[in-house]
């Protein structure tokens, strides 16, 4: 490993604003990129050296926001605990080094070729990375399903529940936490006072929620710190009410807890999602002259997709896969997209699909009697959509929402071990995997569809009926000005809770130092 960035350089990259750049902004940069990549001497240089330049400027302003956010970690599980989690870090700190210490900013041909020579490698250590990060979400889960105490704060532990409720009838008048309350477990607590005002709490003084108050502590002055969940779910919960009680039986804390859990999850995945768009694209035209932003027609996409998700699927069981039946009314409909973004979130959702079928419907080895799958595209106005609809039993409405939970697991346990740290196990990977992908996922894989289908403004979405099938709604936005959508660190960690952590984004500084998208991209 080599030496990595100091903290305070991660602090002053992480303190400032990304530069959020649209599909136009990266298709008309594209292009303009492309139009002089074979033109050689100056012309050449001057078009690629002002991309370089941005990229110089933002990468490590991403990078520095994703090794904050991980090392601050909004979710409510002692996560910097965790042997993968912290070599995730490390890796993150490494490749944020690579940029900031070891890589001259592209001034001259020289250093803007030493400059693409890094981006290659940061493009190939983010395969390692995204293995890494499912395999700590693995880790994590199972972490959780032992109650682990390293892990699993006291308040989350079974048995706290009813602690909770017995501190809830002696002490009617409640404090609120802050709305991301777990910065770092070991650390003070932000909750808002009857003043309005934010003030700091003492975490040894929730010692009464496990047991009696310690000595020296004032059982009655500890009453308004309890945590409390409902301004949390009022405010990050994606749901008014809960469907789902095998996550949370009876007890908002636990439900409260996987949503701010998986906010925070959906956020890491956004900015590698974004990150990694930067330099695969710049990479791409560099050394294979085409672009990652194109005008593409979605059904040739799709029908790529419908046939390597059938291949997998015969590979895996054994047998001829159900027919995938591709329904298009406008079939030469174009939009402006991320080719292998849109063929990453259809294969999953074919592949789903197909295993549902299969498994739902096991006695009939023949393919002719299996039930079709549907894949159906449609194009409005304002989105290409695609229904992917199939009969393999449906999901319970109890469970609905626990497919949107980075911490379960679809995969198979005795593959784990032999997995190689290369390996392509999230969605948006699997084309550089082309057939080799494994039917079963890493756990991470309809969040993370959702997460690109949203990175720039569309939507997916599931309707499932127990006992028939289950439809799943994927939108693209054909809007080109549909900008990147991922929160910056300040606007995930809560003002407050960031300022108790000692890290104080200067917004001053941001809004000067940020480069805008027109004077970074063409």
């Amino acid at each position: 490993m080599s030496t990595q960035a100091p903290k305070d350089l991660f602090r002053r990259f992480a303190s400032k604003e990304m530069t959020k750049l649209t599909l136009s902004q990266y298709y008309t940069a594209g292009r303009h990129l492309l139009k002089h990549r074979n033109s050689g001497g100056d012309a050449r240089f001057s078009a690629f050296q002002l991309t370089a330049k941005f990229l110089h400027r933002e990468l490590p302003v991403r990078m520095g926001q994703t090794v904050s956010g991980l090392k601050h970690n909004p979710s409510p599980y002692n996560i910097r605990q965790m042997g993968r989690f912290r070599q995730l870090m490390d890796n993150y700190a490494d490749d944020f080094a690579l940029l900031v210490d070891r890589t001259p900013a592209p001034t001259t041909p020289k250093a803007t070729a030493e400059f693409v020579e890094a981006l290659r490698k940061l493009k190939g250590r983010y395969r390692v990375n995204m293995w890494m990060l499912s395999q700590a979400l693995r880790e994590l889960s199972s972490a959780i399903n032992s109650n682990d105490p390293r892990i699993v704060p006291d308040f989350l532990l079974p048995g706290a529940a009813e602690h909770r409720r017995v501190a809830d009838r002696r002490a009617p008048l409640h404090y609120y936490s802050s709305t991301l309350a777990y910065p770092d477990l070991s650390a003070p607590m932000a909750y808002l006072a009857p003043s309005g005002k934010m003030e700091m709490t003492d975490p040894a003084t929730w010692s009464h929620l496990s047991g009696p108050p310690a000595a020296g502590c004032n059982a009655a002055a500890t009453t308004p710190h309890q945590w409390t969940p409902n301004r949390v779910c009022s405010e990050f919960c994606d749901e008014t009410s809960c469907r789902n009680p095998r996550l949370w039986p009876g007890d908002n804390t636990l439900r409260c807890a996987e949503n701010q859990t998986r906010r925070f999850f959906d956020w890491l995945y956004s900015m590698n999602l974004g990150t990694q768009l930067l330099i695969e694209d710049h990479v791409a035209i560099h050394d294979y002259g085409h672009n990652l932003v194109q005008i593409i027609q979605p059904l040739e996409i799709a029908n790529r997709a419908a046939h390597d998700a059938s291949v997998i699927c015969q590979r895996h069981y054994g047998f001829a896969a159900p027919v995938i039946n591709v329904i298009a009314p406008t079939p030469g409909v174009t939009t402006t997209y991320v080719p292998h973004h849109l063929y990453s979130m259809l294969f999953q959702l074919l592949k789903n699909a197909l295993r549902a079928t299969i498994e739902h419907h096991q006695a009939q080895a023949s393919r002719a009697r299996m039930p079709v799958v549907k894949l159906v595209m449609s194009s409005g106005d304002e989105d290409v959509a695609f229904k992917v609809s199939d009969e393999g039993g449906g999901i319970p409405l109890s469970q609905v929402d626990a497919i949107w939970s980075y911490l379960k697991t679809t995969s198979d346990p005795a593959s784990v071990a032999s997995e190689p740290k290369n390996a392509a196990l999230s969605s948006i990977t699997f084309m550089n995997r082309n057939s080799d992908m494994p039917l079963f996922g890493a756990g991470d894989g309809l969040p993370m569809t959702r997460q690109i289908a949203r990175y720039f403004g569309g939507d997916l979405d599931l309707v499932s009926m127990e006992g028939v099938g289950t439809d799943a709604y994927l939108h693209l936005s054909r809007s080109r000005n549909a900008i990147e959508h991922t929160s910056d660190l300040s606007t995930l960690l809560h003002s407050s809770v960031s300022d108790m952590m000692g890290f104080s984004p200067d917004i001053s500084d941001a809004a000067s130092s940020s480069p805008s998208a027109s004077s970074g991209l063409v």
